[in-house]
C-alpha cells in the first residue's frame, strides 16, 4: 500500500487495474486455484508436478501482486483468508471451463460441432440408432446431444438446433416436421402369448397398463375407440419414459407409444400390436433452428439427412 499527498491510499491491485492489461500471473493463478481446492501446498505440488516450494513461491507472487494475503498460515496447515475464499470460488469454475474447452478442442480438432437439444426418448428410441449413418457420411461434423424435458430456448440454450414437440411454426426459427404425433398400443409377445392377435378391445384392456407422465394419452386413445377403463392394481406409472420402454420390452405391461419409436421393434417381433388402432393427433416432432444460422453448412447437412431418415425404412 502507498499513500498520496492528499491522503488517498493505493493498493497494488488498484494500480494494476489502471494498467492496460490488469491480469495476474497465470502460473500463480493456477497454483493458487489448485492449492485452494486441496487446502494443501503439498497436494497442489503433486497435481501440478512441481515442488512445494514452487507452489509457495507462486502464491506469494500472487499475494504481492494483489496486495493482500490469500492464505492464513498456521505452521504446516493453511486455510483460506476471506478474500482468498471469495477469489477461489470465482477461479474454480473458470479453470473448469478452460479444461472443458481444451478437451473439446483436442477431441474435435478440425471438426465442426453440431449441438442438438431434444427429448431423451426421441434420442434413445429414434435418433441414436440411426446416427452412425450420419457420422459415416459426414466425418467432419461431430454431433453433441443435450436432453431436457423442456423445449429448446435458443436465447437461453447454447445449441444450434432443437427437437420440439408441438404445432409450429415458432417465431424466429425455421422448423421442419419430422413426423406427426401417432400413438399405438404395443406389448411384448410374451405377455400375450396365449391370446390370438389381433385380440378384442375388451381382452386387451385386461392387460396391465404402463403410463407415462402424459397420462392424457391413454384417455384420448380410449375415448377415440369408444372405451373406458378404470385404473387397475397392476398398472405402472413412470416419470422416466426410457424406463417405461424397457419395462414394455420385458413384458410388464401394455403401453401407448409413438409409432416411429417402435418401428424396428415391430418389424423384428420384439413388440406386437394387440389392437391395431392408431390415434393421430395434431402436432408432431419438429427440427428447429434459428433463422440466422439455418443455412449454415453443418445445419443444412444434418437437416437434409434427418428429414430423409424420417421418411422411414426407405429413407435410411
Amino acid at each position: 500500500m502507498r499513500k498520496t499527498n492528499d491522503g488517498f491510499i493505493f493498493s497494488p491491485f488498484f494500480e494494476r487495474c489502471c494498467m492496460a492489461s490488469p491480469l495476474p500471473p497465470l502460473n500463480s493463478l493456477r497454483a493458487f486455484e489448485c492449492a485452494a481446492r486441496h487446502l494443501s501446498f503439498t497436494k497442489a505440488a503433486d497435481e501440478l508436478n512441481i515442488t512445494q516450494s514452487a507452489v509457495s513461491h507462486q502464491i506469494k507472487t500472487l499475494e504481492a501482486w494483489l496486495g493482500f494475503a490469500l492464505f492464513e498460515r498456521n505452521g504446516q496447515r493453511v486455510s483460506l483468508s476471506l478474500g482468498g475464499a471469495v477469489y477461489a470460488g470465482e477461479l474454480g469454475p473458470v479453470f473448469t471451463r478452460i479444461l472443458h474447452a481444451t478437451q473439446d478442442l483436442l477431441t474435435s480438432g478440425s471438426h465442426q460441432i453440431l449441438n442438438l437439444r431434444g427429448y431423451g426418448t426421441f434420442f434413445v428410441r429414434w435418433l441414436i440408432p440411426r446416427i452412425s449413418d450420419f457420422q459415416e457420411k459426414n466425418r467432419d461434423i461431430k454431433i453433441r446431444l443435450t436432453t431436457h424435458v423442456e423445449a429448446v430456448d435458443f436465447g437461453r440454450d447454447k445449441v444450434d438446433m432443437g427437437i420440439v414437440y408441438g404445432d409450429g411454426p415458432w417465431d424466429g426459427n425455421r422448423s421442419d416436421l419430422l413426423f406427426e404425433d401417432a400413438l399405438i398400443p404395443v406389448v411384448s409377445p410374451r405377455l400375450v402369448a396365449r391370446m390370438s392377435l389381433p385380440c378384442s378391445l375388451e381382452k386387451m384392456l385386461t392387460l396391465p397398463m404402463l403410463h407415462s407422465r402424459r397420462k392424457i394419452q391413454w384417455e384420448d386413445w380410449l375415448q377415440a375407440v369408444g372405451a373406458t377403463r378404470k385404473p387397475a392394481e397392476n398398472d405402472m406409472y413412470f416419470e422416466d419414459v426410457t424406463i417405461l420402454y424397457q419395462c414394455l420390452l420385458e413384458g410388464l405391461g401394455l403401453a401407448l407409444v409413438q409409432v416411429k419409436y417402435v418401428e424396428d421393434d415391430l418389424a423384428q417381433g420384439r413388440l406386437v400390436t394387440p389392437y391395431p388402432y392408431t390415434l393421430r393427433r395434431k402436432g408432431g416432432y419438429h427440427l428447429v433452428s434459428p433463422l440466422e444460422i439455418s443455412n449454415d453448412d453443418k445445419i443444412v447437412r444434418f437437416r437434409e439427412w434427418v428429414l430423409a431418415q424420417s421418411l422411414g425404412p426407405a429413407g435410411r
